[in-house]
């Protein structure tokens, strides 16, 4: 039972506690405020009708919503279970950091005599870019290889978004995202502490890089919801609108592939991937698929491995047929 109750407290309500989260209270709070202000001075509404429809219980009590709040006990205890297997950014850090001893082309404290504002600087900026480019770029990969988009679909299939729905990913996905972070996270401690010595630090804000605290802090749990912010077109050039990641969840074929970027939206123009925002009423889900997904919480974690393995299988075989075919006609008689 002590057990069961730590788990409630460290990895659910800690979810909320816990700056490093994007379910902090204060992002969620400072959200909700953005919202209101939205509704209020650019939609005109006044602050009753404002808060009728962001706690509109047709988005927070639909069927969608509800499964999202299921898949993130059970991602959270798959996850406790997970966690004493999976690579750890202090495993990458330490690993690394010791490989780069062994070269001898890049001295160790290369850069040590920096100006500690400046080495702080360059630290926290390196380790927000990096990681915003990794998100992109696996976010990129779970749409474009195949067998990553059937995992992947787990979030697309959800039809109405709530702050939750971030937390709506198959495991599959869980695990390579924590990899990602592991991987890239501790590739930069590693490397920056090698150039410039053992005295590197972030600028932080309650102890969390202060461009993260900025990016949760001005609405990221908009993203998924149904308030649709957007910005300007020359800040949606530089930075992921609300309204943009909405494009992204669009069921219609004009916004697939697009709007990948978590943060900065600098990757998708680099990528041709980039979409500004539209007012367009939209649906969101993957099309007919949504249903066979989602008839039931089982259905959403059992049909993409079921998928996968299918193709896995109908790929071997006709491998196995054309390598058989080969064969034969090389065959000498």
């Amino acid at each position: 039972m002590g057990e069961v109750l730590e788990f409630f407290q460290s990895d659910i309500i800690g979810q909320f506690l816990n700056p490093r989260r994007r379910l902090f209270w204060g992002y969620l709070f400072s959200a909700l405020i953005i919202a209101i202000l939205w509704l209020c001075i650019i939609k005109k509404k006044k602050i009753r009708q404002a808060l009728r429809t962001i706690f509109d219980r047709s988005v927070w009590l639909s069927k969608s919503s509800r499964a999202d709040m299921i898949c993130f006990i059970i991602n959270r205890i798959f996850m406790v279970i997970c966690r004493p297997i999976l690579i750890t950014q202090i495993f990458i850090a330490t690993a690394l950091y010791h490989t780069l001893h062994l070269q001898q082309i890049i001295p160790l404290g290369l850069f040590e005599t920096t100006p500690v504002w400046l080495s702080t600087l360059l630290f926290t900026s390196c380790f927000f870019l990096l990681d915003d480019f990794s998100r992109f770029a696996l976010h990129l990969a779970l749409h474009k290889v195949p067998s990553l988009w059937e995992f992947h679909k787990f979030h697309h299939s959800a039809e109405t978004l709530t702050p939750l729905t971030v937390t709506r990913t198959h495991p599959v996905e869980a695990i390579l995202f924590t990899l990602r972070s592991a991987i890239v996270q501790g590739g930069t401690i590693a490397i920056f502490i090698f150039l410039f010595g053992q005295q590197l630090s972030l600028f932080t804000i309650l102890g969390v890089n202060v461009f993260v605290v900025l990016f949760h802090g001005l609405g990221s749990n908009l993203r998924h919801s149904h308030i649709s912010v957007s910005y300007p077109n020359l800040i949606e050039n530089c930075l992921m609108s609300p309204a943009q990641h909405h494009l992204h969840h669009s069921s219609s074929k004009k916004h697939f592939d697009k709007n990948f970027g978590v943060a900065l939206s600098i990757w998708d123009k680099m990528a041709g991937t980039f979409m500004n925002s539209s007012r367009e009423t939209l649906e969101f889900g993957i099309g007919a698929e949504t249903k066979e997904y989602t008839q039931t919480v089982a259905h959403m974690y059992l049909v993409p491995i079921k998928k996968v393995f299918k193709n896995f299988w109908k790929s071997s075989r006709k491998n196995r047929y054309l390598f058989w075919l080969s064969s034969v006609a090389h065959r000498k008689y």
